[in-house]
C-alpha cells in the first residue's frame, strides 16, 4: 500500500509542479484590486463630505444675508414696515460673513461666491464655488486634474 502511495503522491506532485506560484499572483491581483476599490470609496465619501459642508455654508450665507435687512429700513416712516433687500446687501453679508469667518473656506483649493443675489424683495439667494481634490486619490490624479469641482447653491427668506 505505501508503494502504490508513494506512487500517485509522486505523480501529483510532478502534475503540480507547472502551476506553483500562481495562488501568489493571483492573491496580490485580488489585494491590488480591493485596494484600489477602498480608495475610490474613500475618495467619493470624502467628495460627498465635502459637498455638504459647501451646502452647509451656502445655507448660513443665504440666511446670513437675508437677515441683514437693518432695523431703521426694515421700518420705514410712520412705522410701516418696508423691506429693501438688494443685490449689493446680499453681496455685502455674505463678504462680511466670510471675512469675519476665514476658517469656514479652509480645506478647498478654490472657493469663490458665484452668485449672492437678492432674488425678490425678501429673499437672497447664494451660489458657492469650490475645487476639491481627495486625499487618498491626490497622487493617482495630480497628472490629470487640479481637483474637483463642487457647486451649492441655497436662498432663504426673512420673515
Amino acid at each position: 500500500m505505501s508503494r502504490v502511495w508513494r506512487a500517485l503522491r509522486g505523480r501529483l506532485h510532478r502534475a503540480g509542479g507547472a502551476d506553483d506560484g500562481q495562488v501568489i499572483v493571483l492573491t496580490f491581483g485580488v489585494v491590488v484590486f480591493a485596494s484600489m476599490l477602498i480608495l475610490v470609496v474613500a475618495s467619493a465619501a470624502q467628495l460627498h463630505l465635502e459637498h455638504k459642508r459647501l451646502v452647509a455654508l451656502a445655507d448660513m450665507l443665504a440666511l446670513d444675508a437675508s437677515d441683514s435687512i437693518g432695523e431703521n429700513v426694515y421700518y420705514g416712516h410712520e412705522g410701516k414696515a418696508r423691506l429693501a433687500l438688494t443685490d449689493g446687501s446680499v453681496r455685502g453679508a455674505v463678504d462680511d460673513y466670510l471675512a469675519a469667518h476665514p476658517d469656514e473656506t479652509a480645506g478647498w483649493r478654490q472657493f469663490a461666491v458665484s452668485e449672492a443675489v437678492a432674488a425678490g424683495p425678501r429673499t437672497a439667494r447664494v451660489g458657492l464655488v469650490a475645487r476639491v481634490r481627495p486625499s487618498s486619490t491626490a497622487w493617482v490624479l495630480s497628472a490629470w486634474t487640479d481637483g474637483i469641482t463642487i457647486h451649492a447653491e441655497a436662498s432663504a427668506t426673512a420673515d
